[in-house]
């Protein structure tokens, strides 16, 4: 109300008494609210639809300026060189020259994570250039140095609309080309720019998604993610920190244990300082990943802890979904089949990659509890809905290797010992499969065949010795 009681933005006494007309009206709705509004607006005239058309256009475009204005004040740095233009173009030039060496000092000090800083500074190189030019065509002018800072903020933003593609990718999006980016990337690291904290984590972002088996690319990330987080906005911390939950998720996904522990820490912090909640609400996705973490890492306090402490944060329309899920495999581990059957089978999951976990789940336990017809079935609507989802990306090949392996066990009830081994190994070092843990303990309890060469063998030892007569 204060922005448009202001005559600078708004001259117009009938926008301002709308607004607060549309205050008091807050509890009508449909044509009611549109007759009383109007009859603010207008008394003693009659009803027209184009009239409060006006009106509301009106109102939405000072709304636009006023948010502009909002971003605006909210850099000292942008007021800086909105003046700084404003000097210059009038010629005072010793207000000019005092607040560009001001702004430099300023800039050139660190002030911890800001990438909007190298735009400013480029922004402050032209100034000083135009202001040079005017006062004296022939004095010579670096560009270099104000060209360099606008590449270093050009390829921040490279790099961060990359990010954003190889993360759809992921999920099954068509891969974009970015031909000039490694020249980019290469340029960026011979000329030094990869010692900016901005840059740089950008930089390893990249790595991390092109470069998977670098794990002491990961390290270094999160330390450098620990130093510059005070700095971060939002939206930054959100991207950044997204990053480094994949890459954990993924390794997880092959079995890397060493990344249990520290991916559950990465996502409890997420949680507190609310880089992956969106506005306070957090996806059923991530709620499962949490509680999930928790099972794997054999904590089931903690997965009920979290379960009850997260689900408030969960949203409304996912939560009791999701929350019976994650109920469920804690009741399986729990060693309750039953009451897990019954969540999974009276639950309908939305998300496709939920339901595919659900159906995993409901395929270990029929087996656990030697219901192997239904688990053969499972097995078959697994296959077909996988088949059918065109969003599982890259967790479709981890899916099938899972009914792959699971329909094997099913078949294959008693090994001899050495194919035994031989897949219990496999399993271990597949690195595209889910839940090898799992299968790779039923294997273990799996009775061994006994071979033809190892019964002749075993009745050879059981045979009482000849006698022999002696010469």
């Amino acid at each position: 109300m204060a922005f448009l009681r202001s005559p600078y933005f708004n001259r117009q006494e009938r926008l301002l008494a709308g607004a607060m007309a549309m205050d008091r009206l807050e509890n009508l709705s449909g044509e009611a609210y549109a007759l009383s509004l109007f009859e603010t607006l207008y008394p003693n005239m009659p009803y027209d639809d184009v009239k409060l058309r006006l009106f509301f256009s009106e109102l939405l475009g000072l709304l636009r300026r006023f948010l502009f204005v909002e971003a605006m004040q909210t850099s000292e740095e942008e007021h800086s060189l909105n003046l700084l233009r404003y000097l210059r173009q009038h010629r005072e030039v010793d207000a000019f020259e005092r607040l560009a060496r001001k702004l430099q000092r300023e800039l050139d000090a660190n002030h911890g994570w800001n990438p909007r800083r190298f735009e400013w500074r480029h922004r402050l190189e032209m100034e000083k250039m135009s202001y040079e030019s005017f006062r004296n065509r022939f004095t010579h002018f670096d560009f270099n140095l104000g060209a360099a800072q606008l590449e270093v903020a050009a390829l921040i933003q490279r790099l961060r609309i990359y990010l954003e593609q190889l993360s759809h990718e992921a999920i099954g999006r068509t891969p974009a080309a970015y031909p000039m980016l490694d020249a980019w990337i290469r340029h960026a690291n011979e000329q030094g720019w990869d010692q900016h904290p901005e840059l740089r984590l950008y930089l390893l972002a990249t790595q991390l998604f092109r470069e998977p088996a670098q794990d002491v690319l990961f390290y270094e990330y999160l330390t450098l993610l620990d130093e510059q987080e005070a700095g971060f906005d939002f939206e930054t911390g959100r991207e950044l920190y997204l990053t480094a939950l994949n890459y954990g998720i993924r390794k997880i996904n092959q079995n890397a244990v060493e990344f249990f522990k520290v991916s559950l820490e990465l996502f409890r912090h997420c949680v507190e300082r609310g880089w992956i909640l969106d506005y306070g609400v957090m996806s059923s996705l991530t709620y499962k990943n949490i509680i999930v973490l928790c099972l794997r890492m054999n904590d089931l306090d903690l997965a009920e802890q979290l379960l009850e402490a997260y689900r408030p944060l969960v949203d409304a329309r996912d939560r009791p979904m999701i929350y019976q899920f994650c109920l469920a495999r804690i009741r399986k581990e729990r060693g309750d089949f039953r009451g897990a059957l019954y969540l999974l089978n009276t639950s309908l999951f939305k998300d496709p990659l939920i339901e595919l976990n659900a159906r995993v789940e409901m395929i270990k336990i029929y087996y656990e509890i030697d219901e192997l017809e239904l688990m053969n079935n499972q097995l078959t609507a697994t296959r077909q809905l996988i088949r059918r989802s065109k969003k599982l990306g890259y967790h479709r090949e981890y899916y099938v290797n899972f009914l792959t392996a699971s329909a094997r066990l099913l078949s294959l009830r008693r090994p001899d010992e050495k194919s035994k081994q031989v897949w219990m190994d496999r399993i271990l070092a597949d690195k595209k499969l889910i839940e090898k843990s799992w299968l790779y303990n039923m294997v273990a309890r799996l009775p061994v065949r006994r071979t033809r060469n190892a019964d002749q063998a075993t009745s050879a030892l059981n045979e009482s010795p000849k006698e022999t007569n002696n010469c």
